[in-house]
């Protein structure tokens, strides 16, 4: 499905980076909620996978908080899962009961974000994971607001995949 047709149009947001670790390891730390736990959001958050239903259709419920005590709900809707090579979702801010909510900054800020990541084997221990985001149904403000966010995205994304490279390597070591 292309961008158009999924309602995603305005400045692309992508990150990417390669692991030492073999492609199906990387797909199960994206994959099962006790690793993606420990590494996903900003370095000093804790986070709580509520509900994951990985499944085109599925949905996944998250809860972070971060330190000084803010909670950031998430709410990510499943459209394509095809392991162990992608995975496309809308990506939204949440209330706890999983309803989509505006972000918890304020501000003109997208309801939801189209986030597509795709997992490419460069050999037997090395992988390759691209992030991408792109508004969805945005307004103009929307699209601007998330333009001028990117640089702020991409030191959340740096942070949250330098701890999974972290939790990669403890995985492998055991």
């Amino acid at each position: 499905m292309s961008q158009e047709a999924s309602g995603a149009a305005g400045p692309v947001f992508s990150i990417a980076r390669v692991f030492a670790a073999p492609r199906p390891l990387v797909w199960k730390a994206w994959t099962d909620p006790a690793i993606l736990a420990q590494w996903f959001g900003p370095k000093g958050c804790t986070g709580t996978i509520l509900t994951m239903d990985l499944r085109p259709g599925g949905y996944q419920h998250a809860r972070m908080e971060m330190p000084g005590g803010l909670v950031i709900w998430g709410k990510y809707v499943y459209r394509e899962v095809e392991e162990p090579s992608r995975l496309v979702w809308e990506h939204s801010f949440a209330d706890e009961h999983g309803n989509v909510a505006p972000s918890p900054f304020g501000g003109a800020w997208p309801l939801r974000l189209l986030s597509t990541v795709t997992f490419e084997d460069l050999g037997a221990r090395e992988t390759k994971v691209t992030v991408t985001w792109v508004p969805m149904d945005a307004t103009e403000e929307e699209r601007k607001a998330f333009g001028e966010g990117i640089a702020s995205m991409t030191g959340g994304w740096t942070g949250s995949l330098d701890q999974l490279e972290e939790v990669l390597a403890r995985v492998a070591a055991a």
